[in-house]
């Protein structure tokens, strides 16, 4: 679950965590109409159009939704399947190559993590 206390860097204000969890949820892209009507679902006072688009719009700018035009208006879809991926997408991102080399660096000092990280790279 997406939440204000969320991964270093993926920090989520409750009406962002509620957006995230729906788009993560959805089986594809979603457009602001469909977040909205499973947001307001059950919601005593239901949230107005364009508050949900103007949170996926700045999740959008923040990189943690893609979007596309779709005639009018868009779809939206998360750019990683979870806070994790949010995390590592934010540091790489933020530091590249460096991060990447860091990581490098710990796997190689940790024999428990560079058996978990040659299983998971064999698995691709």
């Amino acid at each position: 679950m997406a939440s204000s206390s969320s991964a270093p860097g993926t920090r989520f204000g409750p009406l962002e965590a509620e957006v995230m969890n729906v788009v993560w949820a959805a089986a594809g892209p979603v457009s602001v109409r469909d977040v909205a009507e499973r947001l307001n679902d059950g919601r005593s006072e239901p949230l107005a159009y364009t508050t949900v688009m103007t949170v996926m719009s700045r999740l959008a700018q923040k990189h943690v939704l893609e979007r596309r035009r779709e005639g009018r208006g868009y779809l939206y879809e998360p750019s990683a399947a979870d806070l994790a991926g949010l995390a590592v997408k934010n540091v790489i991102r933020t530091y590249g190559d460096e991060a990447m080399a860091h990581f490098v660096e710990e796997a190689r000092a940790d024999p428990e993590l560079l058996r978990r990280l040659q299983r998971l790279l064999g698995e691709q």
